[in-house]
């Protein structure tokens, strides 16, 4: 027979906070996006170069985007994903003036501004923070320039 005890007893309930993963935090996808662009030639890089980076970083596709860096871009179609949340972190980098729209090669681009150069900087010299996502944005920000992320994205191929 159940303890009848239990229903005269109070109890009470607390709000506690949900947990949230590290991709989905915008201070995660704010330094990310400021190391791509201080990382990039001229602190600078396209919307498709941002996403290329983003999706490497957070799928864990870095090795095979490295091998077709390496070698013939136009044997591997590189099948991004355009997240949202990614698109919100820019849309927060751009209006607290740490960068601005601009074109690279007739795309969409962001340029760094003075205080973004210094928060890049910042963010890049962190020891503890980020540690995996800077090195594999350092290793391949510079190595992709537009000419790449054509051949990666089949722009102006003939099918």
């Amino acid at each position: 027979m159940p303890d009848l005890a239990l229903s005269h007893r109070r109890f009470s309930f607390q709000r506690r906070p949900t947990p949230v993963p590290g991709d989905l935090r915008i201070a995660w996808r704010l330094a990310l996006i400021l190391a791509m662009l201080g990382c990039s030639r001229s602190n600078r890089a396209s919307l498709a170069k941002l996403h290329i980076l983003n999706d490497a970083v957070r799928s864990n596709q870095h090795q095979r985007l490295k091998t077709a860096l390496e070698g013939d871009q136009r044997d591997l179609a590189w099948g991004f994903r355009v997240e949202p949340a990614f698109a919100r972190a820019i849309d927060f980098v751009v209006g607290e003036k740490l960068a601005t729209w601009t074109k690279a090669t007739g795309r969409a681009a962001l340029q760094l501004t003075k205080d973004g150069v210094v928060a890049a900087a910042s963010v890049m010299d962190l020891e503890d923070a980020l540690v995996a996502e800077r090195a594999i944005i350092s290793d391949l920000a510079k190595s992709i320039t537009e000419g790449t992320i054509t051949d990666l994205l089949g722009e102006g191929r003939k099918t």
